[in-house]
């Protein structure tokens, strides 16, 4: 990490940093940003990286990401995404506004308890059936509310559908060095192929319909919390747009995909199926296997990221 950076996070653990009252500060880190939890507040900051599929690499572009990431992230999350503010004075002695010379940029947000977010109630034994269909009714009438795909847009064309999924593997394969497991995932990666030449026609018909949109893009449990009856969905893909415009039912998928993944299919048949019940997306099922595979590659292309930066750090 950078000397710099490293100096202000510790910096902005600092209560004294801070206008307003502070709890027990916690800093958290994804293999693209750091976030600051103050127990009030919580900011947010870029890592200056450039992974290809996203570039932080300066502090305009970090600028230009939070600005998109709020304006974004209001549309499920109005009350939760408040500002971006600039990170001014010194590394040492960082300031939150102010007019002296921008050092950085956070996305401050209100925050909402630990235990209201998917994974931990699903961890705790308290998400249930009912949370489930409270979900699929707020993400079915966001799904009608979103911008559709032009037809003129490369968005929901063939290769826009396809090469995310060859571009999993490719960076899947660059860590992993067992003949087992390579040969498990060139298995997956022939099935996925094989399930996009047969469906080519239908993901066209997906587009052609009107259900290729601008949709949150990083929809799982961990960016999903509900607080009394409201669900906020919050940390949408704001930094690739090939990313975020999707068929919807890839971003069904990805919910059932997680909730698969720890052992609760119950509780996913009932989040799909009352989607369905809601929009009337049957057709949709033609493709789900497709995404439900595609969004198991996404998270173990995100661990393997995050397993190369640990090991660095």
């Amino acid at each position: 990490m950078n000397v710099d950076i490293n100096t202000m996070l510790l910096a902005l653990q600092d209560p004294q940093t801070y206008a307003h009252k502070t709890e027990k500060i916690e800093l958290i880190e994804t293999h693209i940003s750091w976030v600051i939890l103050t127990g009030m507040y919580a900011y947010k900051i870029k890592k200056p990286v450039n992974m290809g599929f996203l570039d932080f690499s300066t502090l305009a572009k970090r600028k230009h990401y939070c600005e998109l990431e709020l304006v974004l992230n209001k549309r499920l999350a109005a009350d939760y995404y408040l500002e971006v503010v600039p990170v001014t004075g010194s590394y040492q002695q960082p300031t939150l506004g102010g007019g002296e010379e921008v050092i950085e940029y956070a996305l401050k947000m209100r925050q909402f308890p630990k235990d209201a977010e998917l994974d931990i109630k699903l961890a705790s034994g308290v998400l249930d059936k009912s949370m489930m269909e409270l979900l699929a009714e707020k993400i079915a009438a966001f799904h009608q509310q979103i911008n559709v795909a032009d037809d003129a847009s490369s968005f929901g064309d063939l290769l826009h559908v396809h090469q995310p999924v060859l571009n999993s593997y490719a960076e899947i394969v660059k860590h992993v060095k067992d003949e087992a497991v390579i040969a498990c995932l060139n298995s997956l990666k022939n099935w996925s192929c094989n399930e996009y030449e047969r469906l080519k026609e239908i993901f066209l018909s997906r587009k052609n319909d009107g259900f290729v949109r601008e949709c949150h893009g990083d929809l799982h449990l961990r960016n999903i919390a509900i607080v009394g009856d409201e669900v906020i969905a919050f940390d949408c893909i704001e930094f690739n747009e090939d990313l975020r415009w999707n068929d919807v039912i890839s971003e069904i998928a990805f919910v059932c995909m997680d909730l698969d993944d720890h052992h609760c299919p119950e509780l996913a048949s009932r989040f799909l199926n009352h989607y369905l019940a809601l929009t009337g997306d049957y057709a949709g099922l033609k493709v789900f296997n497709y995404y439900l595979v595609y969004r198991a590659t996404v998270r173990a292309m995100v661990s393997c990221i995050r397993l190369k930066q640990e090991i660095l750090t």
